[in-house]
């Protein structure tokens, strides 16, 4: 659903306009931790490539296998980061190299790391989590699952 697919490299991307803020990513087990992120905002990436009129939802895909995904509009209203950066520091392997979606008011299985590609599509997608019954909305203090 974009209108020329990018194949940029990690330094590519480190051109575009670059964020920071304060964020709580919150688990469903109870658990959480705030953070600075520093990161472009993931719509400025979309619409490099040209969303298209019936674009609704994006779909994310890590090195691993995982993927969630979240309404466009979300992404757009929301200014979601596509964090490189945390605390100042670029991110570790272990923190999501080479990109955490910083999903804020979400649950953690929303966060995504080691982003290595992005679809844009008309309709939800069950990502790893939602494919076994988690919400596919994630919203903090709403029940998870189903």
């Amino acid at each position: 659903m974009v209108e020329n697919e990018l194949y940029l490299s990690y330094e590519e991307l480190l051109i575009l306009p670059a964020y920071s803020e304060v964020a709580y990513m919150p688990c469903v087990e109870g658990w959480g931790f705030t953070a600075k992120w520093t990161g472009f905002r993931a719509i400025d990436l979309l619409d490099l490539a040209g969303l298209t009129p019936n674009a609704t939802y994006v779909v994310l895909h890590s090195s691993d296998g995982y993927s969630t995904g979240l309404p466009l509009e979300y992404l757009r209203d929301k200014k979601v980061l596509m964090a490189y950066g945390i605390n100042d520091l670029t991110l570790s392997p272990e923190r999501g190299f080479p990109f955490q979606l910083v999903a804020v008011h979400k649950y953690g299985y929303k966060w995504a790391k080691w982003i290595t590609s992005i679809e844009v599509v008309n309709e939800e997608v069950a990502g790893y989590w939602e494919s076994r019954g988690y919400s596919d909305s994630a919203d903090v203090g709403t029940f998870p699952f189903g």
